[in-house]
């Protein structure tokens, strides 16, 4: 499923209204502009409730026909092909003939009207109808109902009678028809809510299903002792009963415990990747330890929390795929007070890198420079000590004019002086270039610091795409469906 952001398409340059409206105001453009963008941003995340909302926000805004092919793509991707018809038709109805966006419009309004199926209820009674818990109109309908194909509970409502429900499943572009009989009651109803953890459990009331948790609207029961099982794969099946009287009001809530003899086809693996290390993982509120190693868990929806010391809390919902392998890309945003921390950290690094780096390399260059220098001392002192040994060996020479023991007393303080020479020249050299090496390794640890340093942009705010010319590819998954994204501002 792709999303664009428009070619060339501006704010409120929509198709022209017949009757003139008052143009937007700056604020209202830059509020629409900066939803747009956010939409997009939380669609290629699979955040396709949150990207529907900011949609929705700037198609108020400023009504504008792009908004509403987006709108309609997200519909499809959250598996609501009503809206999606609906949504795609207008939009194709007021983008303009050369709009490019259009051929793909067409073909996911058709693709998607194919999974629509229509459903006429009917009731000897006035009474209100409710699908998966949602109202959706009153008997007599003026029109069946719309729904995606597939399964749905139906019920039906009226002051004075028992309520009545059925579960029935239905093929695209098929028509049916249900009819539910109502039971007069004795007494007034009473009201049921029911809850679970995790979420997406088949929640039955005294045998008969009233739909997921969490359940849209709460359930009308007849007074007396109310039976309810929750029940989900890979979970142990719970069940609770309680007395309700007339009008009365009652609330469950379960909490499900896995079931380890589970088959392994209810389970998958949920494997998560995590922009930081040492990561804290919990999953529909249970601790799942330290590390974020892969975890097999029953399939379905579950509520993922990633936490770590120093940044916000990651939460999502995630839908596993039984038997299979659900990725999830986590970005941890530090506090403010982590973000300092890091930047400074990287901007002290950097600073001992490029002081480590140019004292390094000064004294490699002025070490080299002088050890070379000091090579011509070590050459003329040897020679000297090479002259004195040779003038030691030959009797004849000045140092014995004055006789033998004082002669011998000069030559070894001549030979004493030019070794001392050697080792003089020879230290100096040796300096020198020991100097050149420290400078090396200083150098070294500098290049070291600077190629290991952090990235000072890692934690920075992203710039908002509003002010910014950008476009860009990205592959998506809930879990249970993917598709490449293309997003930008134009």
């Amino acid at each position: 499923m792709a999303i664009m952001a428009g070619t060339g398409t501006a704010w409120g340059q929509a198709t022209p209204p017949t009757v003139a409206s008052p143009a937007p105001t700056p604020a209202a453009k830059a509020e629409a502009r900066e939803r747009f963008d956010r939409g997009l941003r939380l669609f290629e995340n699979g955040e396709n409730a949150s990207a529907l909302a900011e949609f929705k926000r700037a198609n108020e805004l400023i009504p504008t026909p792009l908004v509403l092919y987006n709108m309609g793509l997200v519909y499809a991707a959250m598996n609501r092909p009503v809206e999606a018809v609906d949504t795609l038709g207008a939009f194709l109805t007021q983008a303009s003939p050369a709009q490019r966006e259009r051929r793909h419009a067409s073909a996911i309004r058709d693709e998607q009207a194919a999974r629509i199926a229509q459903l006429l209820v009917k009731t000897e009674t006035p009474a209100t109808i409710d699908v998966d818990g949602v109202e959706v109109g009153h008997t007599p309908l003026g029109a069946p109902i719309r729904l995606a194909s597939g399964a749905h509970i139906v019920g039906a409502q009226a002051p004075g009678y028992l309520p009545s429900r059925k579960e029935v499943t239905l093929a695209g572009q098929v028509t049916e028809t249900l009819a539910l009989a109502l039971l007069p009651a004795a007494n007034r109803m009473a009201q049921l809510s029911v809850s679970s953890s995790p979420t997406a459990a088949e929640v039955l009331v005294n045998g008969k299903g009233v739909g997921l948790t969490p359940l849209a609207a709460s359930v009308s029961v007849s007074p007396g002792v109310v039976r309810v099982e929750v029940r989900r794969p890979g979970y142990f099946r719970a069940e609770r009963s309680l007395e309700l009287g007339d009008g009365a009001r009652g609330d469950l809530s379960f909490a499900l415990e896995e079931d380890p003899g589970a088959p392994p086809s209810t389970k998958g693996l949920l494997r998560i990747v995590a922009s930081e290390s040492d990561i804290e993982v919990a999953v529909d509120g249970v601790s799942r330890g330290i590390g974020g190693a892969p975890m097999r868990v029953p399939g379905g929806p579950h509520e993922v929390r990633v936490t770590r010391l120093g940044f916000e809390p990651y939460a999502k919902t995630v839908n596993v795929v039984s038997g299979g392998e659900t990725p999830l890309a986590v970005i941890l945003v530090p506090t403010p007070e982590t973000r300092t921390r890091y930047e400074h950290g990287i901007g002290t690094r950097r600073i001992l890198g490029w002081s480590a780096l140019g004292v390094g390399a000064a004294m490699a260059i002025a070490g080299s420079v002088y050890g070379v220098m000091k090579l011509k001392d070590v050459s003329d002192a040897r020679n000297n000590l090479s002259q004195v040994l040779a003038n030691e060996a030959d009797r004849t020479n000045q140092c014995y004019a004055q006789g033998l023991d004082y002669g011998l007393r000069q030559c070894d303080v001549t030979k004493s002086n030019a070794q001392n020479q050697v080792d003089s020249a020879v230290l100096r050299r040796n300096l020198g270039f020991v100097g050149a090496g420290v400078g090396v390794l200083a150098a070294g640890l500098g290049t070291y610091l600077l190629l290991t340093n952090g990235d000072p942009n890692r934690y920075r705010e992203t710039t908002s795409l509003a002010n910014a010319n950008i476009s860009g590819m990205f592959f998506w998954t809930d879990g249970a469906s993917g598709g490449l994204s293309i997003a930008g501002h134009y």
